[in-house]
């Protein structure tokens, strides 16, 4: 029963285009298989376990992975919850296979489709806003402003062809020319001696003292 749920978990997320999933979202597909198969499905705090001892895929904490507005919220309305659920917005942590290696063109792809998901949903919720809240109206409109002004900024960011050209820079070898050499400290210049001034006076030869009395009267 184990290794069946885990063979289909690995199924479901190599074929999702998100490459981080919510464990919620593959537990609730993989139960649907299980149903339709025959096989049992564990509960949802088992099947966490189960995925993080297999070695084929890794745990990513949904506050690492940077959820939207209302992602990975705790609720406890069930229809409320539900109905995130049905948007595509689950809580909990999240799975990805371990092969599958984060690029940066594939995380701005996921950046991306988060974005737009945000969008669309707030662009359903405002469809179905209650009549005469005008207070719940401001704020979804505020909401709707600032998604907006994030998903313009966002595709200008994380365009596809930046995270291409980002992706390529990685991967390109650095020659061992190319590679800095760490600097040698720069040698100090020895100063010369500042040499003393010779005034004029020292530069004169020095007078003959002038002879006493007594050595002139011996030369006579």
């Amino acid at each position: 029963m184990y290794e069946r749920c885990l063979n289909e978990a690995e199924r479901i997320l190599a074929a999702d285009r998100d490459v981080i999933v919510p464990v919620k979202k593959v537990w609730k597909e993989v139960g649907n298989q299980g149903k339709g198969q025959g096989f049992a499905v564990p509960s949802l705090g088992d099947f966490s376990v189960m995925l993080e001892a297999d070695v084929r895929f890794e745990f990513v904490s949904s506050h690492d992975e940077g959820e939207m507005v209302f992602e990975d919220q705790a609720n406890d309305n069930p229809i409320e919850e539900a109905e995130l659920e049905s948007l595509g917005f689950f809580s909990g942590d999240r799975v990805k296979l371990c092969h599958i290696e984060l690029t940066p063109e594939l995380i701005g792809t996921m950046i991306r489709r988060k974005v737009d998901m945000t969008m669309d949903a707030l662009t359903k919720a405002w469809e179905l806003r209650p009549d005469g809240d005008q207070d719940a109206e401001d704020q979804l409109l505020d909401i709707l402003a600032k998604t907006q002004k994030l998903q313009r900024e966002v595709k200008k960011t994380f365009s596809e062809e930046r995270m291409k050209k980002l992706e390529q820079a990685l991967e390109e070898p650095v020659s061992p020319n190319e590679k800095k050499k760490p600097r040698r400290p720069a040698a100090r210049k020895r100063v010369a001696p500042k040499s003393k001034r010779t005034t004029p006076a020292k530069l004169r030869a020095k007078k003959p003292a002038a002879k006493t009395r007594s050595q002139r009267g011996r030369r006579k």
